[in-house]
């Protein structure tokens, strides 16, 4: 459950949001933020090192955590949106005006969170972990400047410890693959009917899960900048990303990335305009 509302000029310093800079998570999170135009700060780091900040702001071990106050620390992705619902301007991302959309939102946005995030992120470090210049890549340009010192020196040992806690081998991006099939063949069929959105005519929760965890195999040129650079990219997982952008859920995933960057949230804030992907 989000918190109860808060009184906006009661904090003397704008949310914290602590990152994995490249986490489809934590992307989840960020555009839930962006898109209510709260302002926050992003605290970002390498995979491992992320743990000391997320403890010492009073979270677990995974991120996002969004640290509000002394009092108040969400660690969980999907209740960072529901905060956003409470506290921003922009239209609710679960809805509030009729309840059979409501649970059928919350629904699928759980089962996305549940299924298609773990098999996104599994294949997508599969491909990662296994490429020695698009991992440097990626070590290189996020977190504190002496996080990507230590991570480029102690790679070996943060992959073999990423492989061991996420399971990341050929068996397990095998299964993830499978899982992800199943979703965007079902996201397909709901798409079928002619749908702008994934509950129907409005953008929801649901739709931006979907996006944002499936941006690690659909690669939207908007979150270009969590990835190895374009000429890194292991060809093998070139072909896998092809594969699912040419899909209807892929189309959706990559359309939803292009409306959020073309359009400002304050254009969607009068109440006959769609809200802003």
């Amino acid at each position: 459950m989000a918190p109860e509302p808060r009184d906006r000029g009661a904090r003397s310093a704008p949310p914290r949001l602590v990152t994995i800079a490249f986490s489809h998570y934590c992307e989840k999170a960020r555009w839930g933020l962006e898109r209510a135009g709260l302002a926050h700060v992003e605290d970002a780091h390498l995979p491992i090192f992320s743990y000391l900040p997320l403890r010492r702001a009073g979270a677990g071990r995974t991120a996002p955590a969004l640290v509000i106050d002394r009092d108040t620390v969400l660690t969980d992705s999907t209740d960072i949106l529901r905060w956003c619902d409470t506290h921003g301007a922009a239209p609710p991302l679960f809805p509030t005006d009729d309840p059979a959309l409501a649970a059928e939102v919350a629904a699928l946005e759980d089962d996305l969170d549940r299924h298609l995030g773990p098999a996104t992120r599994r294949l997508g470090y599969f491909y990662l972990l296994a490429d020695r210049a698009a991992l440097r890549d990626v070590l290189g340009k996020h977190g504190p400047r002496w996080e990507r010192a230590l991570g480029k020196a102690g790679r070996p040992l943060a992959v073999a410890l990423m492989r061991r806690g996420l399971r990341i081998d050929a068996a397990g991006a095998e299964r993830s693959r499978q899982v992800i099939d199943r979703t965007f063949a079902d996201l397909g069929g709901r798409l079928a009917d002619g749908r702008r959105y994934l509950c129907g005519d409005r953008f929801t929760a649901a739709d931006l899960t979907f996006a944002a965890l499936a941006a690690p195999i659909l690669l939207p040129p908007a979150y270009a900048a969590y990835l190895p650079a374009d000429e890194l990219l292991p060809p093998a997982f070139r072909q896998v990303v092809d594969g699912y952008r040419a899909t209807a859920a892929g189309a959706l995933g990559l359309r939803l990335y292009e409306e959020r960057h073309r359009q400002p949230v304050a254009d969607a804030l009068g109440a006959s305009a769609p809200a802003p992907a």
